[in-house]
Parts: structure tokens; C-alpha cells; sequence
């Protein structure tokens, strides 16, 4: 079975978030407020996680849906021909 990108891609945005949530970076957040605690290495880590938790909420469903579009339209193509 072939894999999808798309899919691969929504994958690794979740594992991404999810390592970094079980590493502790929901606690360095506070760079959105404008509280940063811990220095710039701490204010750094709180971006990325930021940025990684929006694209586990936003991007990966877009991906998932479009690789399953892409996948059933496969699908298609090949029971009409």
C-alpha cells in the first residue's frame, strides 16, 4: 500500500506536537502574553510549540482530508477505466 504525503505530512505535524506538549512546552506559552520566564532559550521553545500546536489544529486536518480526497479520486479514475 502507498503511502500518502499528504497523510506523512499531517502525521508528522501531530507527532511533532506531541513531542513537544510531553517535553513541557505548553509551560513556556506565555510568549504570547508577553510573559517570558526562563530566558530566550525558553521564549523560543514556547514559539515553536505554539506554531507546531497550530498546525496540529489547523494543517493536519486540511492534509488528511485532502489526502483522502486525493485518494478516493484515485479510486475513481481507476473503476472507470
Amino acid at each position: 500500500m502507498r503511502r500518502h504525503p499528504f497523510v506523512i505530512a499531517a502525521l508528522g505535524m501531530g507527532a511533532l506536537f506531541l513531542a513537544l506538549h510531553l517535553g513541557g512546552g505548553r509551560q513556556s506559552v506565555g510568549v504570547l502574553s508577553g510573559t517570558v520566564v526562563g530566558g530566550p532559550w525558553r521564549m523560543g521553545f514556547g514559539v515553536i510549540y505554539a506554531l507546531s500546536w497550530f498546525g496540529a489544529v489547523l494543517v493536519a486536518p486540511v492534509l488528511l482530508l485532502a489526502g483522502l480526497a486525493d485518494v478516493m479520486s484515485g479510486r475513481v479514475r481507476r473503476a472507470r477505466h
